[in-house]
């Protein structure tokens, strides 16, 4: 692997979301992972919400976001590769494992259901 992030997954936001709507991620998400705030509770977050400060300047600016786009669709298809900590869609799922619905909604906003 390339050690590639991507920035709306980073952000949990849609490619087609408004520039509001990733601000509105960003925030809650700076929110909750400030190294000033959150240190004890999550450890490493100085290193992500370096990334997090990387994704935002890049998404912000319309210039950046653009080439961005440009980017990850010259970028090839990852391959997918088969991994043992997912369960299979019949298996019993863990405890560890939440059963948690993600969904986009018209303006790009991701909202999640337990």
């Amino acid at each position: 692997m390339d050690g590639f992030k991507d920035y709306y997954a980073l952000l949990g936001v849609a490619p087609m979301a408004q520039p509001e709507v990733i601000r509105a991620a960003y925030r809650a998400l700076a929110k909750r992972y400030h190294p000033d705030h959150a240190r004890a509770t999550h450890p490493g977050t100085g290193e992500h919400m370096a990334q997090l400060n990387a994704a935002y300047a890049v998404l912000s600016c319309p210039h950046r976001r653009y080439a961005y786009d440009q980017w990850l669709r010259q970028r090839p298809a990852p391959v997918p590769r088969l991994s043992t900590d997912v369960p299979h869609s019949t298996s019993h799922r863990p405890a560890a494992y939440p059963g948690v619905l993600t969904t986009y909604d018209r303006r790009g906003r991701l909202h999640a259901y337990p």
